[in-house]
């Protein structure tokens, strides 16, 4: 167990605050069930002080609770991203030397509780990104053989074939949305989704296809690590966003903050199954397919949502259906 800190402070809420979800996790029968089961799995550790909503949005509620043995959080997801907990579970059994093992997971309800880990990797100083991007190739990696157990969590699959289902089911969500909801697109953006549909057929052909499918963290960060040990292995942790799919996806996320070395040295850790430049080949056409990624994990979230919790995230889903038109759907594209 780590070293006992005080609990953090409850962040403020953003403007989604009146949405049914913030609802439901503020709300006195939910935390009180909820509540009930996190004191069950914490058996003989004892609650020291009052639970602290540390974090509530839309798409999850995380609840911290300071206790004598340290810090324990407790999460529950939006049903889009429930099957987290699963697949944490899935992880901690076939992935140890990766992930953060969960105390509990209640699968059914998608509740995840853990042990506190310490401070994250942006907390403790300068990010080495070589080291970051490397051991999570090597997470990548050690997810391909595991694939079937990944995916009975409910992992969403966006592996190449399945891309064009994809993005016809963004395509026909955000079409159905009736005139004046926050997020009906112009038509000129439905016109690109549309378009963003057909040229998802030409990926497969596109790819080299030496890199396997496996999976993408989907959000990968300094603050979604943590390195308990200096000199031990990374911990990979929040997997609400992640897909199945093309694992070179990824480097989108970093690009800004990395070099090419750094690039570089990501792809090597794959240069068994091809040289680094068909490797970069296989980058070329995969990095973009970020968008669809983000936006495959935006859309199981708004699925669920109200309209008062689509207003108040319309600049950011806005954002990733014109870098989706952007990329795969434009009229030059």
């Amino acid at each position: 167990m780590t070293e006992q800190r005080q609990a953090p402070q409850p962040r403020s809420l953003l403007p989604d605050a009146d949405g049914q979800w913030v609802r439901r996790w503020t709300g006195d029968d939910w935390f009180a069930e909820a509540d009930r089961w996190v004191r069950r799995q914490l058996g003989d550790v004892s609650v020291i002080g009052a639970p602290v909503p540390f974090k509530i949005r839309f798409w999850a509620a995380v609840w911290c609770y300071p206790t004598d043995h340290g810090l324990f959080w407790f999460k529950e997801n939006n049903p889009g991203q429930a099957f987290e907990a699963a697949l944490v579970g899935a992880m901690a059994q076939a992935l140890p030397q990766h992930v953060v093992a969960p105390l509990a997971i209640d699968p059914e309800r998608g509740w995840l509780l853990t042990a506190d880990q310490g401070t994250t990797l942006d907390e403790q100083g300068e990010t080495d990104w070589g080291r970051l991007v490397t051991e999570y190739a090597d997470f990548q990696r050690d997810t391909v053989p595991v694939r079937d157990a990944l995916l009975a969590s409910g992992l969403t699959s966006v592996e190449p074939s399945r891309l064009q289902a994809a993005a016809q089911r963004i395509a026909d969500w955000f079409a159905g949305l009736a005139p004046g909801h926050p997020l009906r697109p112009a038509p000129a953006t439905l016109d690109g989704l549309r378009r963003v549909v057909d040229a998802m057929t030409a990926i497969e052909q596109r790819l080299p296809g030496v890199v396997p499918m496996a999976f993408d963290q989907n959000d990968l960060h300094a603050r979604n690590v943590f390195r308990p040990d200096p000199a031990g292995p990374f911990r990979f942790f929040d997997f609400g966003d992640a897909v199945w799919g093309h694992p070179f996806a990824t480097l989108a996320i970093v690009r800004e903050d990395v070099d090419e070395a750094v690039v570089t040295a990501y792809l090597e850790r794959w240069s068994d199954l091809a040289p680094v430049d068909v490797l970069r080949q296989e980058l070329e056409v995969a990095e973009p397919l970020h968008t669809v990624h983000r936006m495959v994990s935006w859309h199981r979230l708004l699925a669920h949502a109200d309209e008062i919790e689509c207003a108040a995230w319309a600049e950011n889903v806005e954002h990733w259906v014109d870098e989706l038109v952007r990329t795969y759907g434009s009229a030059s594209a």
